[in-house]
């Protein structure tokens, strides 16, 4: 019945503030479960600006410019006027650590951010919008970097689970819903963005104490502040979802060693205890080939095995396309394995170019939220949270180029929230919510300023910052208003820039590059 409704388009008029302009959709639709959260999300460092302002400490990203970004340190009852005008129910964002702890210590916090951020969750709390708060996307202090060596060192443990219990005492009366470090099995694979160092094994070492830090700030709530704020705290990770290229079986085994070494990584540990056997078993396999004495994968000692049983209440990821994968376990392997070399497999499809951040942004591959989920749901069976899914239009200017025109968003989003609540609804996945990424058009990395992300377009070009929503915003309104997902189709030719019409069927499975400037 769902697959009928994709080809059953309904075409809406949106006034220049994207809303419904009293008109009603008569198309197709699928329920949101009760307590299914819909919500938005953002980074400090992307969006916050005033990197210098009130006392704030420097961190690692500092030599990236951002402008200012959007300056929602100071605009952020503008940003939170708009979450409540695109009626959604959530807003994830992140805590500034140099902004609170200038130099890591809890003892000597920065009173000015501290207020910032509790002006925002009483902001997001009056107007009805739930705050969850991810402590940790990139923005590591500088000086917390110099104490403790970073995310290879082991002090950043104690480090980090400083940090955290700091958030809970000042916020977690308030705040309900907490991440840790945001998609670390991509940020541990880059010393530039303040994760993993240089040397072979560096990106699991960092792998390894985010874990731990993890375990550890789970455990200060559940000790301190549970009984009391009643929260739930989860980990998070970027997911690639990957499919085989063949129905070879070395191709199928690639795949599955390919969201172990993702996903798996990540999620084993905190639900039972160490990583999964396949990870250990290759990591030490090519460990030894290279000469090591020992693994470049850490090894959990009994104690640290007992505690991180259990030390997650969900789990989150971020998920925007596919890759199909093909076995490559018979070419030749470095002299210093990786993250992304250990589990030989390699990406093949037509966008495989690494740096192509458009390209890669602006494909569908809404399957990646039927199945990915499932495969979590069936090898962890906790609940699960889409922390991020969002697409990118690189488009600027006035006209048909105007950015605020952006006809895919809807679709991109209804045919990603059909898959996940098909997979909820037939296959008993314990589905929180689904938070696009993102709320505002925001500082992107590598990408600066040229792809918006956005479900609020921010004035860069003239300076002012003024925000508008955009012409997708009717579809979260309606689904706000309704709680019900319009079935749209998504048909948007990423090649050309051009809409043509696509057979819901016909979804390409795509191949992403290994990057690491992610949102």
């Amino acid at each position: 019945m769902w697959l009928s409704w994709l080809l059953c388009l309904s075409v809406l008029s949106v006034d220049a503030r994207g809303s419904l302009a009293g008109r009603t959709f008569d198309g197709p639709t699928i329920d949101i479960p009760e307590g299914f959260l819909i919500g938005a999300g953002s980074a400090a460092f992307q969006i916050e600006g005033s990197e210098n302002a009130d006392g704030k400490g420097p961190s690692v990203l500092d030599g990236l410019d951002t402008k200012g970004a959007a300056d929602s340190y100071r605009r952020y009852k503008e940003d939170v006027r708009a979450i409540k005008d695109l009626k959604l129910q959530a807003y994830r964002f992140s805590v500034s650590w140099p902004r609170v702890l200038p130099d890591g210590d809890s003892k000597k916090p920065n009173q000015a951010g501290v207020d910032y951020y509790n002006n925002l969750i009483n902001e997001l709390i009056d107007n009805g919008i739930q705050p969850m708060i991810t402590m940790l996307h990139y923005d590591l202090p500088l000086e917390v970097r110099k104490k403790t060596g970073g995310w290879t060192d082991r002090r950043m443990v104690d480090a980090f689970a400083e940090y955290g219990d700091f958030l809970f005492e000042n916020f977690g009366d308030r705040v309900k819903l907490w991440t840790t470090v945001n998609e670390p099995n991509y940020y541990c694979m880059s010393s530039a963005m303040g994760g993993g160092g240089q040397n072979p094994g560096d990106d699991y070492k960092c792998v390894h104490h985010v874990i731990l830090a993890h375990m550890k700030t789970y455990r200060i709530y559940q000790m301190k502040y549970k009984a009391i704020q009643q929260g739930k705290v989860g980990t998070a990770a970027l997911a690639l979802w990957a499919t085989p290229n063949t129905t070879s079986y070395d191709d199928i085994q690639a795949a599955e060693r390919t969201n172990l070494f993702m996903l798996g990584l990540m999620y084993h540990p905190v639900v039972f205890g160490d990583y999964p056997p396949a990870v250990r078993e290759r990591v030490d396999h090519y460990s030894r080939l290279e000469g090591r004495n020992e693994s470049r994968l850490p090894h959990f000692t009994a104690v640290e095995r007992k505690h991180l049983i259990g030390s997650t209440d969900f789990l989150c990821f971020n998920a925007y396309m596919g890759n199909i994968v093909a076995d490559s376990t018979y070419e030749p392997h470095p002299a210093a394995g990786t993250m992304a070399t250990d589990r030989d497999s390699v990406e093949v499809g037509t966008d495989s170019t690494p740096g192509n951040f458009g390209g890669q942004f602006m494909r569908a591959d809404p399957k990646v939220l039927r199945e990915a989920p499932l495969w979590i749901h069936r090898n962890y069976k906790m609940p699960i949270m889409i922390t991020e899914n969002g697409w990118a239009d690189q488009r600027g200017g006035t006209g048909d180029n105007d950015p605020r025109h952006d006809s895919p968003r809807a679709p991109y989003h209804s045919v990603y929230l059909q898959e996940l609540l098909r997979v909820q609804r037939e296959d008993g996945v314990d589905v929180l919510g689904y938070m696009v990424w993102s709320l505002l058009d925001s500082f992107e990395w590598s990408a600066g300023f040229s792809r918006k992300f956005g479900l609020v377009y921010v004035d860069y070009e003239t300076g002012s910052l003024n925000r508008t929503l955009k012409d997708s915003s009717w579809f979260f309104q309606y689904m706000g208003e309704n709680r019900k997902v319009p079935v749209l189709e998504f048909n948007f030719d990423f090649s050309s820039g051009a809409t043509r019409t696509l057979s819901a069927l016909t979804f390409a499975v795509i191949a992403a590059a290994t990057v690491l400037w992610w949102a």
